[in-house]
């Protein structure tokens, strides 16, 4: 097998070890036996358990990102273009469980991972506030970037919330979602000068 899918492939597995037992209890002999590799292998691609780690958050995080700027919506409106993304960013939490839980609930956890977090939480944010300042052009960058962080909280509350309830179809979560996005960047509080 190609280096690349090899690594492909520990990933996705220490994506499940990592989200089931958290980075303190996981096992890279268990991560290794899962993959079908040797343990001197993991550290051979990786360096250590904090390595494979950091390149599952990267991997994770980076597609995420990747997807939320990637969105099309099928005619350019500042509403259509928040429900592509805001569809995109519940796929990716339908689709990468184990991604979502690794990226946004092991925050406590060392200091590099949650470094590492807190800056795509903060590239994230960024593409969210240019959406807002592209669609809501009342909204002057500090509000923009206050609206977009407040977004990511409630998105990622939100998606917490939905992996304790899979019963519920995205397609309504969508909906809920892109209600609380709209009633934030539509609704009467718009922003007076001071």
């Amino acid at each position: 097998m190609p280096r690349e899918r090899r690594e492909q492939l520990i990933l996705d597995v220490a994506g499940q070890v990592f989200a089931g037992a958290g980075f303190g209890s996981a096992s890279m002999d268990e991560i290794a036996d899962r993959a079908g590799v040797s343990k001197p292998m993991l550290y051979t691609y990786f360096g250590s358990k904090e390595g494979l780690y950091l390149a599952y958050i990267d991997r994770a995080g980076g597609e995420l990102l990747e997807r939320l700027v990637a969105a099309r919506a099928p005619d350019p409106t500042p509403a259509s273009m928040l429900r592509a993304r805001i569809t995109e960013f519940l796929s990716f939490v339908e689709e990468h469980g184990d991604g979502w839980r690794v990226l946004f609930q092991e925050l406590a956890s060392i200091r590099p991972f949650a470094e590492q977090v807190a800056d795509m939480r903060e590239r994230i944010a960024a593409a969210i506030q240019r959406m807002v300042e592209d669609g809501c052009p009342g909204y002057p960058p500090p509000a923009a970037d206050a609206i977009a962080h407040a977004l990511v909280g409630a998105g990622e509350s939100l998606a917490n919330w939905w992996l304790d309830h899979p019963e519920i179809p995205r397609a309504q979560v969508v909906v809920w979602y892109y209600d609380v996005v709209q009633a934030v960047v539509s609704g009467p509080g718009r922003p007076t000068a001071p």
